[in-house]
């Protein structure tokens, strides 16, 4: 992708219902949500009505996640801020916050007041239910689809991919992105260009990017 929106962070995860199903004296397995400890703590840490409702559900809809993005573009456009959610080539939704001026403090104050009421861990929560529906180890998924994608060896490991990581660091660090003149915050390079996986494929490829961010795909 090119110039890459703000993302909001957050976490959450509503509380899961394990339901059960009498039939005479025998019930059926237990319904578990894979990301209910995630919802109970957002819920719990939420600052607003709004919010802590959506969590409440115990999951995020794509209408909850639209309906937040509305709210909080709308609050931003009050405090005179102009701003818009896009998604991007993966399919994640993120933020991209325009200003002639640059941020200034009094804009970043209105943003995490308009976040606070009306996005909060929503967003973040949406997308780690896309990208991991199933809450799996997430450096074993990424070397899953590297190894699907030809770009490593087979029994390459999320350890392997862990450990790589280690070594030379993660390609792109998007928790400490900037904005630019134009408001448009883009990735912060944080490890060499090219990171060799065991086999010849590289980290810098957009296919394996690609599996750093969506490897399920």
């Amino acid at each position: 992708m090119n110039g890459l929106p703000k993302t909001r962070h957050s976490v959450f995860l509503a509380v899961g219902v394990a339901v059960i199903t009498l039939a005479g004296c025998s019930a059926s397995p237990q319904s578990v949500n894979p990301y209910a400890a995630q919802f109970a703590q957002a819920a719990e840490d939420a600052q607003s009505d709004y919010v802590r409702s959506i969590l409440a559900k115990g999951t995020i809809s794509a209408s909850d996640l639209k309906d937040a993005e509305q709210h909080d573009v709308a609050c931003l456009a009050g405090a005179g801020i102009d701003a818009s959610y896009k998604t991007n080539e993966w399919g994640i939704d993120q933020l991209t916050v325009v200003s002639a001026k640059g941020e200034t403090s009094d804009e970043m104050a209105d943003q995490a007041n308009c976040d606070a009421q009306w996005m909060g861990p929503i967003l973040t929560l949406y997308t780690q239910q896309y990208t991991n529906p199933d809450n799996q180890d997430w450096n074993g998924l990424v070397a899953a689809c590297l190894v699907r994608k030809g770009l490593a060896p087979s029994g390459f490991t999320g350890q392997d991919y862990a450990n790589l990581i280690g070594q030379n660091g993660t390609p792109f660090d998007s928790s400490s992105m900037t904005p630019d003149s134009n408001g448009i915050i883009n990735i912060t390079a944080t490890a060499p260009a090219t990171i060799v996986i065991p086999g010849g494929g590289s980290l810098s490829d957009p296919t394996a990017v690609a599996c750093t961010v969506v490897p399920l795909q």
